[in-house]
């Protein structure tokens, strides 16, 4: 049998553990409950070494995670560590949102957007998901507009960046 994921994370953070994790959901998505305890796991390094694979799981398998998001978006009340945040969000940007939890993501998201004190990939993440609601319900972008107007300029480049082109898409 495949390692366990817990093997896996406690013998190093690596993308080749990444891949192994993600190549085992793959082969068997069910065990995507596995990688998923050890995401909401009190131990912070499992949760932080389950986090990567989380993230890149919402771009290959996104199907994979709609059963888990509300408890990710209450997994986001505490966070153990930045990289929870950043993986959510990550997995996040990549799906359609479940119309029951658009308003709490979408609150939590510009909570993140405009807290300078987050860190820039979170900040963009947090952009792009609230651009993402905001193209499928416009009176969002009201709301988002001006308030990527006013951050974009104290924004590192890469934030510059993503904000100039959400703006461009937000006001087609």
């Amino acid at each position: 049998m495949a390692s366990s994921f817990l093997e896996i994370v406690e013998s190093g953070h690596s993308r080749q553990n990444t891949d192994a994790i993600l190549e085992a959901i793959k082969k068997t998505p069910t065990r995507i409950d596995e990688l998923m305890q050890l995401f909401f796991s009190d131990n912070l390094r499992h949760c932080q070494r389950a986090a990567w694979p989380v993230g890149f799981l919402g771009e290959k398998y996104p199907e994979l995670l709609e059963p888990y998001m509300s408890p990710m978006l209450s997994n986001l009340e505490l966070p153990k560590h930045d990289a929870i945040v950043r993986n959510t969000l990550r997995t996040w940007h990549f799906m359609d949102i479940p119309e029951e939890i658009e308003g709490p993501i979408f609150d939590r998201c510009m909570k993140y957007l405009m807290d300078t004190n987050q860190a820039t990939a979170i900040r963009m993440f947090s952009m792009v998901i609230c651009s993402n609601l905001a193209m499928k319900y416009p009176e969002l972008k009201e709301e988002l507009i001006p308030i990527i107007e006013d951050y974009a300029p104290h924004g590192t480049v890469g934030f510059r960046s993503r904000a100039k082109r959400e703006l461009i898409r937000l006001r087609k």
